[in-house]
């Protein structure tokens, strides 16, 4: 009986260590990720296109009530022409908010004066409405999020190799069908890395958008 007892321990220390958001993506104070971003917008057979580079930094922690809260800054470093960063290049410098097992960027969501969540993104949160980044541990088939932003873990579709730097080509593939207002957005994550590369483009008008990691210092 103590055998079995002790087993079952080490089986449910091993599933949570598997969940644990901190085993999958580093977030210390100082990890920094380096990365090329290009966006093509326009006519879609002449887009106009801007590249440029960007440092992305962990700054500070903070704990709350509903989980960890990791500070972050981004810095654009090469940028000879950015006339649409966009929304998804916003949300790199947002904080992110690590919660049970699952990340999510918390946007508009963060008091930064008072250190705390904002009381109509804490409702959300608790209610189930917020659509996570990312939920460990990242396996085949796996789903989540909400109508608007879903998620699912997936093969890559054929064609879709260029966006991940060849140095990760066995990263893990996020896809969503449906991002914000009806993008597809295809997502790259390497475990003790993070995002490694990304890939979205607008089913309507034409935007599209790629990321890829340069260099990773944990």
């Amino acid at each position: 009986m103590r055998h079995l007892l002790w087993l079952s321990c080490a089986v449910s220390s091993i599933a949570c260590a598997q969940q644990d958001p901190l085993m999958w993506i580093p977030l210390q104070v100082g990890t920094r990720w380096t990365y090329e971003h290009e966006w093509k917008s326009g006519d879609r057979n002449r887009p106009d296109v801007d590249r440029w580079r960007t440092e992305e930094t962990v700054t500070g922690k903070v704990k709350v009530p509903e989980g960890l809260v990791v500070l972050r800054r981004v810095e654009i470093k090469e940028a000879p022409r950015v006339t649409h960063p966009g929304y998804l290049v916003a949300r790199d410098g947002q904080p992110y908010l690590v919660h049970a097992n699952c990340v999510y960027v918390i946007g508009e969501g963060w008091d930064r004066q008072n250190q705390s969540l904002r009381p109509r993104y804490q409702q959300y949160l608790a209610h189930n409405e917020l659509s996570a980044d990312f939920c460990f541990p990242l396996q085949m088939g796996q789903h989540w999020g909400n109508n608007d932003v879903p998620w699912s873990v997936e093969p890559a579709r054929a064609g879709m190799a260029s966006f991940v730097p060849q140095n990760y080509a066995g990263a893990i593939h996020i896809f969503s069908s449906h991002f914000g207002s009806g993008g597809w957005d295809d997502v790259w994550f390497q475990k003790g890395i993070g995002v490694v590369g990304e890939h979205y483009i607008h089913n309507g008008t034409y935007d599209e958008y790629t990321k890829k990691l340069v260099s990773f210092t944990p």
